[in-house]
């Protein structure tokens, strides 16, 4: 296998880890508990 290629298939790999811990956070944290911690964060200055 080219090297190119198997760059290629690294980031086709990459992309699909970082989709599916997107898609797997979405599922998995309640949309209260972001809105919580987001409206808790208060000034960052």
């Amino acid at each position: 296998m080219r090297a190119g290629t198997k760059v290629a298939l690294y980031g086709l790999l990459l992309v699909a880890l970082f989709a599916a811990s997107y898609l797997l956070a979405g599922v998995l944290v309640p949309a209260e508990w972001v809105a919580q911690w987001a409206g808790d964060a208060g000034p960052t200055h």
